[in-house]
Formats: C-alpha cells, structure tokens, sequence
C-alpha cells in the first residue's frame, strides 16, 4: 500500500454522500479500500509506506476541469470584460502570435495555479500540444482536446493531418494506423497520465466534414470530443441565416462566405440532429458540448435524447454578459452537466471553486449538484474510472457538518493535500 490517508470526512465518490471518520488507502493510480469509522488497532503506522493524518478536513475526488485553453493563459489581464464575441476573438488571434517562450511560461503558471486550488484533471483544447510537457511535469492528469477547424473539404484533410503530427510528436508513433506515412522517426517519450482527443473548433469555423471526421476518429478511438457551440447570439445569427458580423470576421480570416444563406437551425440542432446523428446513441457523455448558452426549444429535445456532456463555464459566461444560464433545463434534459474556467483571456483565474461559487448564485441551482458536476461528472466525461485516486484534501471550517458544501463556498478554505493518479502533487500541512 503506497498511501494510508485518515480525514474527518469523505465524499464518496459513486454515492457522494459524506462519511465520517475515514482511512483512505491507495495502491498506484488507486483507491483501493475505505475504511469508515477511522478505527484500526495500532493507527496508521503499518498500514501503508506513507501515512497522513488530517483533523476536521473533508477529501474530496479532485477537480475536473472540463474546459481550459491553457495556451491563452500569458493573456491573463490583458483582455477586458463586457466585449462581444466578435470584438474579443481578434485580440486572441493575435495574442497567439506571441512568442512561445511567453506562452509556454503561460501554460506553466497555469498548471500552477490548478494544482494549488484542487484540480486534479483537465480536459484542454490546444493548438499545439503545447500543454503536455508542462502538465506532466506538474503532475496533473490531463487530456489535450486538438482543436482542428477548417470550412472546407480540403481544410478539413489538412487540419486532421496537422493534428496527426502533433500526435506524432506528443504521444506516439501511432504507426498501425498511419502506415508507411508515420516514417522512421522515434516514438516520443510517454507522459504518464496525459491523453488526447479532439475538438472541431465550433460550427461557424468548421465544416460538416471536419466534424464528422474528427468525431469518428474519436468514437472509434474511444476518446473524448469537445466543441464549442451556442456560445454566442453571433453564432445563433450566422448558423441560422447566414447574418450579424460573424461573416465579415471569419473573411478577415480568409474564409469567403459571400452567398451563404445559414443553415436555417440552431448550432445545437445542427450538430446533434444532422452532423454527428450517425454516430449518436442513447448516452453520449465523452462527446463534451462547451458553453451551449444559446440552448433553444428543439435543442433541448436533441440534448434529451442525445445526453451528452454539457460543459459549463460560469465565470466566463459572466464575462461576456450572456444571458442566463439554462440550467434548469439542461437538468431536465438529463444532460452529464460539467463545469469549466475557459481560458484566462476570459477569466480571473482556474480555481474550480470560483467557479461554484458563481454557479450557486443561479436561482436553480443546487450545490451538491454543481460540487458533483465539477468532479464525478467531469471524470465520467473524460473516462477516468470512479476509483481513481485523483483526490483533494480540504480545510473545514467549524460547524461544517450541518451543510459541507455550502460551508465551503461561504469561507475561504485551505487546500491540505492533491492527489493525482495516486501521486501526491501539493502538500500545504
């Protein structure tokens, strides 16, 4: 037994209700017994090479971050709030030509800042693979979305082709399926606990092919795929008739979209019911929809039938100013909600709890419901198995039994110890 780990109370993480009095003990990348009650004859001492003892200390599955770009993080304050989609996606594009050593110490600050505020996890849409190394080093589990966008047939072939080679280079040769194309280059080095998958960008960037391919490389990979949509009143203007200024953005990129009538639907509706239909069952939860803050009437009948993951990024949302969010009926729709921070150029920072504690002020919500979104939801949606010792240790404040979550949305709790894979990456007692 690696660890032995007694805490006050614990949050089971298939039931998720709170036990009192617990030893924890973890073998490898896993959990591997609970003991309730706390009682072993002799303590811990014998139990496992490594012992911790915590008093009045809940322990937590880890945070899931569902929706990051990390590559965006040396944009930290550099962009305001208030500014619409259209106004804030050129300053973006150009703080991607910022030089690497800037954004790679970026990435880096940024898994610093998750693994000091209880995250465990990440689901990242990157670019470039930039992520992986930094992850790694920091310990986190982590899964790196490549975003591939594209309008066209033959842009679809190229952005896939990139994100093979970013395959190559990050994670494997991968030489069964690319044949005499993967060449004699070394396999890279394997990073324990980082993954990939993909993200089409978001119906306005990326075509009908793009997706399909992107998406049936994932399905029949077994991996996760991501995507933007509904984010905006924009995209809702463009995907449906073609109208409101995402036309004459998406030129000045180079895309000619002179005649395009839309598509007469919602993003949503879209997806869901045109363009992914031929891969879609009855539950879809490694298909991870981001943002849908423009949900309509009929989307809500896709997500229903669908249940896909729906990420969540309240503190992002805010940002922009969108209207509310539609949680109740996404509830109803027995979507698997999960919850992101979205990137520093539209957020304050990476804390999961921040976000929570944003979320509990929609007049539906329930927190158990959002502290479960943000941890056992978002491993069900990233396929990381319910016994994964991928925990956090958590402060409690005094009289914390009565209501544990809310307690710790009202004060300012400490982070006592993480977990990730059955590694412990921070420490603070």
């Amino acid at each position: 037994m690696d660890y032995a780990v007694r805490v006050s109370h614990y949050v089971d993480p298939a039931t998720f209700e709170i036990q009192r009095d617990v030893i924890v003990l973890i073998s490898g990348a896993h959990v591997v017994e609970v003991i309730v009650g706390g009682e072993v004859s002799g303590g811990l001492d014998g139990l496992a090479r490594q012992t911790l003892e915590f008093d009045n200390a809940v322990c937590l599955p880890g945070f899931v971050n569902s929706h990051a770009h990390l590559d965006l993080s040396h944009l930290h304050g550099q962009v305001p709030s208030g500014l619409t989609f259209p106004e804030w996606a050129p300053a973006v594009i150009a703080g991607r030509g910022m030089p690497q050593a800037m954004i790679d110490a970026g990435i880096d600050d940024a898994c610093r800042m998750m693994v000091a505020s209880g995250t465990t996890a990440v689901l990242d849409i990157s670019v470039g693979g930039d992520s992986a190394a930094h992850l790694a080093k920091h310990g986190l589990r982590g899964n790196l979305a490549l975003e591939v966008l594209g309008w066209s047939g033959d842009a679809a072939e190229k952005a896939m082709a990139r994100a093979d080679e970013i395959v190559r280079k990050e994670f494997e040769l991968d030489a069964e399926r690319l044949g005499k194309d993967a060449g004699d280059a070394a396999a890279p080095a394997v990073r324990d606990g980082i993954d990939y998958s993909y993200s089409p960008h978001a119906p306005y960037s990326t075509s009908m092919e793009l997706y399909q391919h992107a998406f049936g490389r994932a399905f029949g990979e077994g991996r996760v795929c991501t995507t933007h949509v509904a984010e905006s009143p924009e995209e809702e203007a463009f995907i449906r008739d073609g109208t409101g200024p995402l036309p004459e953005l998406l030129g000045k990129l180079g895309l000619d979209l002179s005649g395009f009538p839309g598509f007469g639907t919602t993003p949503i509706s879209l997806l869901l019911g045109d363009w992914l239909m031929p891969w879609l069952g009855a539950e879809n939860h490694r298909l991870v929809l981001v943002h849908c803050n423009y949900a309509r009437e009929a989307d809500f009948e896709h997500l229903a039938v669908t249940k896909p993951s729906v990420c969540w990024c309240p503190r992002s949302h805010a940002w922009f100013g969108h209207e509310p969010w539609p949680l109740a009926r996404m509830r109803e729709a027995g979507v698997n909600l999960v919850i992101g921070t979205d990137s520093l150029a539209s957020n304050s920072g990476l804390d999961m709890l921040g976000e929570i504690r944003l979320a509990a002020q929609h007049p539906d919500a329930d927190v158990t419901e959002l502290f479960k979104a943000a941890t056992v939801n978002g491993r069900k949606a990233l396929g990381i198995p319910a016994d994964a010792a991928d925990l956090a240790i958590w402060g409690l404040p005094a009289g914390a039994d009565d209501n544990l979550f809310k307690a710790m949305l009202a004060n300012e709790v400490p982070l006592y110890a993480s977990f990730s894979r059955g590694n412990l990456i921070a420490r603070a007692i």
